[in-house]
Parts: C-alpha cells; structure tokens; sequence
C-alpha cells in the first residue's frame, strides 16, 4: 500500500517535486553550534563540562542536526564518516590527551576557498591565537586551520559567525573540522617556546626574500617572509609548527648560517584584534589554556575561575570582561547595573567621561551568554543602546575565588536595622571599602543592601564591618547580585516585512 502523500504526488513529476536543499540548510543550521553556551552559564554544574575558558563549545549534537533525515553537517563537509563526533579532552598541561565525545576541535573547516588563494590571504584574517597548521585544498575549495588552542579556534569561529570573510568576491563558510589532538613533538616545542614564525638575525645584503624562501621552503611551505633590510632581520612564517620547529633545529648547524641568530618569533595571527565597531583594542586572551571537571574541588577553585591554586602555580586567564561602549552621557553606574542580567558580576568600572565601561562577570560562559544575548536582543540605557564587545582576559586571586566559592558577591545585606542606622551612614561607613554602586535602605522591611562595583570591596567590606562594635546587633552578610537574574528581553513584532522595537522590558 501506498501512503496517502505517495498517492497524492503519484502524478507528479520528480521535477516538479519539492526537496530539501542541504547545501542551503547547512549554513543556516551551522550557526547553532554556539547555542549550547547559553546552557553552561554555571561552571560548576555537569552540563557545564562543555565549557571551555570562557566559550561554550561544540558538542556532538552539533554534528548531528537533521532536518527531515537529512544531515546538515554532511553537506559543508561532504560524507558524514570523515567527521567522527570525537572531541579533544585538554589536560592541565594546556594539551589534549584523550578524545572524547563531549569536548572541542581545535580545527576550523573554511569551505568555498577560490582555487587561487594563497595562504596569506586567509591568514592575515586570523588574530584570536597561534596557529599549529594551515592546509589548503585546492581541489576541494577547502582549507583546514588548526590552532594550538581550542578557545583560539572557537574565539575565530565566533568572531565570522558576525561578519563575513570574503576572498576574491566569494563569502568563505565557516564550520568545524575534524578534532585531532596536537602531536607530542609539536607539544612540548610549544611548551618550549616554538612557533611557526623563524626569526633571523645578522643577515647580509646577500639575503633576499627570495633566496631565504628557496633555502628555507626544504623545510615546509611558507606563508610569507618580512625582509627588514634596515635592521638586518627577517621573520619566516611557516604553515606550521613542525616546519618551523625543523628549520630551528637544522638551521644553525649548517656553516651558511651558523654565525647568523635562528630563533623563534611571534606568530603574527596573536597579534592585537583591532575592533574597530566597538572602538576599543582587544588583545587574544588564548595565550593559555585549563581544564575543567566540574566534580574536582580543586579544578573548580583553580581553573573553572582561572585563579592560582598554589602561589608558584602558572596563572589562567580567560575571557570574561566585556567592553561596554555608547553609554549615554547622563547614565550612572547604578543605570548599567539595572540593565544588566545573566550573571553575578566580579566587578564593573565605568569611565564616564568616556562613555565606556568594563564590566567582568565570574566566569567566562556566562560573560559570552551575555555577549550573544546583549548583541542578539540589545542592551538599551536611558533609551540609547549600548555597544557590547570584549575586553582584555583576566584571572581570579585566590582569596577572591575563594570567596566568592563560599557565597561572595558585591552586595553586602544588613538585616535588623533600627533608627540609628541611616542611609548616609551607610554609605558613609562602607565607603571606606570601595566604591558604591548603590545603597537600597528598606525602613520598612528593617534591612538596607550596599552593592559595591567589585566583590574584593565587599570581602573587605564585610571583614571589616563586623569588626565594628556598633554593627555587632545587626545581622551582616553577602545579598544575592541583582545582575544575576534572568536576562532582560526585547519585544519585537513584525509589521510590513519590518521588525520595529515596541518595548524594552527591564525588570529588577
């Protein structure tokens, strides 16, 4: 028998029939793999094991999205089987170990690279991290860009999710390659220093650009070479660490080079990100990498806030501040902090003169939760909306993730006030701590809030407080972070074929 649409469509021709378009879904459906991030705003919760330095990462799911059967992933990265849902584990030494089916690639696919394109092209676009390897296939219109760091890797995919890459007139699709973990060899030249940028120094007038590249192109492709004639050196880009690692190795002990200086130098795709549309320089914060297990005491005191676990122990920064820009001239402090919502904030400094303001949440998820959400549905102060880019990557001290561990945050609650007690008072003894962002004096409900701009105010606030013998009858503690609530939504409908803003909720 024959389903009733079979019937239907029987004297139709296959022509005439609609089909699904892959190629036309997967675009679509491939900028849904950063979804997840906005389920992993608490790091210390199991789904958040997909969490990674400030970025949520891609899970197997996202290589699994169907639409009517059909898999979209397929179409960018042609059969199914050549990308396996296995994922690279990274390890306290800032390198996978093992691969599991929850964790990140390292790899990013670029699909639609015109025949012609030359690795520099595409690479002058990178500046999120240092590179281990770039391929082109010509062939197959593709390039493979793998970095060292996964974060590198996600901070870039992020970044084209928002603008395009153009090259030769054609918009380059952006995906996720297969996961491989960092060979051993190129792991610990890393951890020694390597990258794919040679330096050489003490060169002649011999040394062109071109006889450089013809005796340096036996150890791997290059990218590109800077000749600086002037200072007698010159900075060989290789497409990978293992090129450059074997240039550095052999190249001193051939007599041609032997009294010339062969180091390595900076991989120009760390170089400072220039966000020009948000008016501010942000620096790649993916100089380090840290693991996470949630169910680990010390990993969550240590890495889940990039904190030092020991005083001799590397320090892990992450990206967790965002640069806020567009602020209208008459708003305050205590404006911004009503607006904004998604997590519990370290700390925030307003420029008023500049009409910026940095604001640092605890953890890096949630900052990037905030991102998308600030970016997705606006960030609006005194009718005038914000700005919202990233700011510089930061770590935790002990003491403060500590801290904020045992239930720490800027605002401080004093419960069981009486007449003596006043709101100028308050401000008055707390100012001594920190700066205020707001005091709420409640007469009627017997207790008043003093919220600080950083929780380190608040520790010492209330260390320093309870010390005092006039506030020894009141009951003093941490209050809960009103910028921890649920985010703000904006209401739109649609009129005409065009979204107008109807209304902006903001709700405390």
């Amino acid at each position: 028998m024959k389903r009733a649409n079979e019937s239907a469509n029987q004297n139709v021709s296959d022509a005439k029939k609609a089909r699904y378009a892959q190629s036309m879904y997967a675009d679509v459906y491939s900028q849904y793999g950063m979804m997840s991030q906005y389920a992993t705003a608490n790091p210390y919760t199991p789904a958040a094991t997909t969490a990674f330095n400030g970025y949520a990462q891609p899970t197997a799911s996202m290589y699994n999205m169907n639409y009517g059967g059909q898999n979209m992933m397929a179409s960018q990265y042609g059969t199914p089987a050549a990308y396996s849902q296995a994922f690279v584990t990274p390890t306290a030494s800032g390198f996978p170990t093992t691969v599991a089916s929850t964790d990140v690639s390292r790899t990013i696919y670029l699909g639609n690279v015109p025949k012609d394109a030359e690795p520099h092209e595409i690479l002058k676009y990178v500046k999120t991290g240092m590179v281990e390897s770039f391929k082109i296939i010509p062939e197959k219109s593709c390039a493979f860009l793998a970095f060292v760091d996964p974060n590198a890797a996600q901070a870039f995919y992020h970044e084209f999710l928002q603008k395009k890459m153009s090259l030769h007139g054609t918009d380059i699709r952006i995906g996720w390659g297969k996961p491989t973990l960092v060979p051993n060899t190129v792991k610990h030249s890393i951890q020694g220093g390597a990258t794919r940028n040679v330096y050489l120094g003490h060169l002649d007038a011999s040394h062109t650009e071109d006889t450089i590249k013809n005796d340096l192109i036996r150890f791997g492709p290059i990218e590109q070479i800077k000749l600086i004639r002037e200072k007698n050196i010159a900075f060989v880009h290789f497409l990978s660490v293992a090129s450059a690692v074997k240039c550095v190795n052999a190249l001193p002990t051939e007599p041609a080079w032997i009294n010339r200086r062969v180091n390595y130098g900076k991989d120009h795709c760390q170089a400072t990100m220039d966000n020009s549309s948000y008016g501010f320089n942000f620096q790649s914060p993916f100089s380090q990498n840290f693991t996470f297990d949630p169910y680990n005491q010390s990993q969550m005191m240590g890495q889940g806030y990039g904190m030092r676990t020991t005083p001799n122990a590397p320090s892990s920064c992450v990206l967790r501040t965002l640069y806020v820009g567009n602020i209208h001239p008459e708003a305050s402090c205590e404006d911004l902090c009503n607006s904004i919502r998604g997590g519990n904030l370290l700390q925030i400094r307003y420029f008023p003169e500049k009409h910026i303001a940095f604001v640092t949440f605890m953890d890096g998820p949630t900052a990037v939760a905030v991102f998308n959400h600030a970016n997705t549905h606006g960030l609006v102060v005194k009718g005038k909306r914000l700005r919202v880019g990233w700011g510089k990557p930061s770590t935790i001290t002990t003491q403060i993730s500590q801290a904020v561990q045992a239930g720490a945050t800027r605002n401080i609650y004093i419960g069981g006030i009486d007449d003596n007690l006043t709101e100028e008072k308050l401000r008055s003894d707390f100012s001594v701590y920190g700066e205020i962002e707001l005091v709420n004096f409640l007469k009627e409900k017997t207790c008043a809030f003093v919220n600080f701009t950083t929780v380190s105010a608040a520790i010492n606030a209330i260390n320093g407080i309870r010390e005092k013998p006039e506030y020894a009858t009141y009951k003093i503690n941490y209050g809960k972070d009103r910028c921890g609530n649920p985010p703000k939504h904006t209401f739109r409908e649609e009129k005409h074929g065009k979204v107008e803003q109807d209304e902006i909720k903001q709700e405390d």
